[in-house]
């Protein structure tokens, strides 16, 4: 067996939105850094650094962010610059816009998936 390398994202240090599990939240959302939902959010939800469905979380509507980290149920469309991870229990109901996809054994996913050029970092635009 193959000792593979594997890369985990790390949702970034500042969560600073909570939607808690048994909470339902109607109309679209933005987020100033990284959020977890737990509960229920018929709407768009956006953040600057990371979105987390937590195994309990449903949105309906469009994930926008840097990262996306799904467990949950997610019925609409995911854009994540960098990265989109779909874990064990996610169930994805959309298409996917991301530079780099990770899905889990398990997981489902009913859409297209679009991948994005990585962009180029300063240092390689200086060459």
């Amino acid at each position: 067996m193959k000792n593979e390398h594997v890369e985990k994202i790390q949702p970034s240090d500042i969560i600073s939105t909570v939607v808690g599990r048994g909470t339902r939240i109607k109309g679209s959302i933005h987020i100033k850094n990284s959020g977890r939902i737990d509960g229920y959010v018929e709407g768009g939800v956006t953040a600057d650094q990371d979105v987390i469905v937590g195994e309990c979380g449903v949105i309906e509507g469009q994930i926008t962010s840097l990262n996306a980290i799904i467990g949950g149920k997610v019925h609409g469309s995911v854009n994540a610059v960098k990265r989109v991870v779909l874990e064990e229990f996610a169930d994805l109901k959309g298409d996917i816009r991301t530079e780099k996809l990770k899905i889990a054994d398990g997981a489902r996913f009913y859409g297209y998936c679009y991948m994005l050029k990585k962009r180029p970092t300063e240092q390689e635009q200086l060459k």
